[in-house]
């Protein structure tokens, strides 16, 4: 969602409208029946479970074997209905922006067609799907933020305003659903950040600029809730009771629960070069910070201060993951960089095929996935590579068009 065509435009629109508006033009996602030849659209991070890696692409939800890299199966998610203007009444298919959620035995997505969006349930032997909620062709609103789980329970939000609480014991059936107003009764234009849990409470970010604490339990709006100027681009991340966000005002905030003022606001001075659109990750105090204006910051987390930033000469807008001591973080250019989280000191991983191009030739826009050692990277081009960060290695690309 963050290419560059549009953000230079999109950083001088202070308002929610004309920012959903911006970031819905690169969502073209309502597509033919997957034997059409428009691509359904996504930006689906990838999984790792068992020895297996899952990710979402162009319509379909795909296992790969992180041994023998050979295709495990890949299992279509079709929407019922009208597809939109070019292609009538018909089966849709459904773009995937959710990074899948392994848990016992089912793999869990959410979907975006121009119906709406679901919630499914595969099982990770074959990709049946087991359950999807709603039933029977009914949708909920679009679904582009990724899903959590915790204590069996699944929590998504979507573009109807409101969040859903799935049991996954009784095959989705609906725990609650919580529709989420302002002080005036309106519905906020999209939840299309993740929910973030913290003990009995959902913390939840709005493009209109608000964070809110629901129960867990009863999906009931809790007292506290918390309102910027600005709307709110990047998911919640929560670190000893500090909410820390990214905001289309070009900065990073930190905010005290329960406290109405933000407890500092990065940059101090002057705004950032662009969005803190990726969620922020934290480790021993400091919080690292990935920037569309393609700065990786080092933060100190109580109080804003910051220690070092590292350049990668374009957007970031996947978060870095941290692995062994390092931190990793990809550029939307392709390059993946590996980085000493104490000093700023990093280095590129070189392409195989030549050392000019960027590591991995094609757009990285989509999560990240770490293991062991290796990170596992879904491209623009619909490939998956697989990065061995010790040896500084990008392997072959892994195809992940391969059609069942």
């Amino acid at each position: 969602m963050a290419t560059t065509q549009y953000l230079s435009y999109a950083m001088k629109q202070p308002k929610i409208l004309l920012l959903v508006v911006i970031a819905l033009l690169p969502l073209t996602l309502v597509s033919c029946a997957p034997w059409g030849t428009q691509s359904a659209g996504g930006w689906s991070g990838t999984a790792f479970h068992d020895g297996i890696v899952y990710v979402g692409i162009d319509g379909r939800v795909v296992a790969i074997n992180a041994t023998s890299r050979e295709l495990q199966w890949s299992h279509p998610i079709v929407a019922e209905g009208s597809s939109g203007m070019s292609c009538g009444q018909s089966s849709v298919s459904a773009a995937i922006y959710t990074t899948p959620i392994v848990d016992a035995d089912l793999v869990y997505v959410g979907s975006y067609t121009s119906n709406g969006g679901r919630v499914y349930a595969l099982s990770i032997n074959d990709g049946q799907i087991i359950w999807e909620y709603p039933k029977g062709g009914a949708h909920i609103g679009t679904i582009v933020g990724s899903p959590v789980i915790a204590n069996e329970i699944i929590y998504v939000g979507s573009s109807d305003s409101a969040i859903y609480a799935l049991d996954t014991n009784r095959n989705g059936v609906e725990e609650w659903k919580a529709e989420i107003l302002d002080e005036k009764g309106k519905k906020h234009e999209k939840l299309w950040n993740s929910p973030v849990i913290q003990g009995n409470t959902l913390y939840i970010s709005t493009f209109d600029g608000h964070i809110y604490a629901l129960s867990v339990e009863t999906g009931e709006l809790l007292d506290w809730s918390f309102e910027a100027e600005a709307g709110f681009a990047s998911s919640p991340l929560i670190y000893e009771d500090i909410i820390y966000v990214g905001s289309f005002d070009r900065h990073l905030y930190a905010v005290k629960i329960g406290s109405d003022v933000p407890l500092w606001k990065f940059p101090r001075e002057k705004s950032a070069g662009n969005w803190f659109w990726a969620s922020s990750i934290v480790n021993e105090g400091i919080v690292y910070a990935g920037c569309l204006d393609g700065k990786l910051y080092a933060i100190e987390a109580k109080t804003g201060e910051k220690l070092w930033e590292f350049d990668a000469e374009s957007p970031i807008v996947s978060s870095p993951v941290l692995m062994d001591d390092l931190l990793v973080v990809a550029a939307e250019s392709g390059n993946v960089y590996v980085i000493n989280p104490e000093t700023g000191v990093g280095e590129r991983i070189k392409n195989r095929e030549n050392s000019d191009k960027p590591t991995i030739d094609a757009q990285i826009r989509a999560p990240l996935c770490a293991h062991e050692g290796l990170i596992y990277v879904r491209d623009e081009d619909n490939q998956l590579y697989i990065v061995d960060i010790g040896n500084k290695e990008v392997s072959h690309p892994i195809s992940l068009t391969k059609k069942e």
